[in-house]
């Protein structure tokens, strides 16, 4: 029996959530109507509403699949590389993991969370972008308690450790150096990862 809310063929899901991010980033969140997203993916308008409940709905899934590199939900936290962080040998090396992990995730997301920004006028946008924020931040707080738990951290306030974090992974920072100033992605990797680790491990 198919969940509540979903297509039966979950392919369907996957075809929408593809063509609404591609109608997003070629048109913008405005432009980009549910009927232009069903006929591209194939698909009648009420299967969408039935899905997504709204194009916000599909704006969602589609910062959503960005962040995981695939479609189906699950918080950042639960992800199986995050659960694995506590068990490693030191908080130098977990954050190494994790740096790798977050920089991948944020290049992945920048084009659709650009397209959140743009259209954050609409209320309903703005609301979502503030829900995200307040995800991104909560996720920042939950990665500096694992990591400050483990052998090598400096015993900085978790807190701390949580904001820089917050601040540095960000697509606003991703946008500076990578888009705007031509940095490569392992350059601005290495600086987020110089960056929170001077806070986690100080000398």
């Amino acid at each position: 029996m198919a969940a509540k809310g979903r297509p039966r063929d979950e392919a369907a899901r996957e075809r929408i959530v593809s063509a609404a991010t591609d109608l997003f980033l070629r048109h913008g969140y405005v432009a980009t109507t549910v009927s232009a997203v069903a006929e591209q993916a194939q698909v009648a308008v009420k299967t969408i509403y039935a899905a997504y409940d709204n194009k916000l709905g599909m704006l969602r899934a589609a910062h959503d699949r960005a962040v995981l590199g695939y479609g189906t939900p699950l918080p950042l936290i639960k992800h199986p590389w995050v659960q694995s962080l506590s068990n490693a040998e030191s908080a130098p090396a977990a954050w190494d993991d994790a740096v790798d992990q977050l920089a991948e995730s944020t290049a992945r997301v920048a084009p659709i969370l650009t397209v959140v920004h743009r259209a954050a006028a609409d209320s309903g946008v703005a609301a979502l972008l503030d829900e995200l924020r307040r995800q991104r931040h909560t996720f920042s707080l939950e990665l500096a308690q694992i990591l400050t738990a483990l052998p090598g951290a400096g015993g900085g306030a978790v807190d701390r450790v949580a904001d820089v974090i917050y601040a540095t992974m960000t697509v606003e920072s991703y946008a500076l150096f990578v888009t705007e100033r031509r940095w490569t992605l392992e350059q601005w990797r290495e600086w987020a990862r110089e960056t929170v680790a001077r806070e986690l491990t100080p000398t």
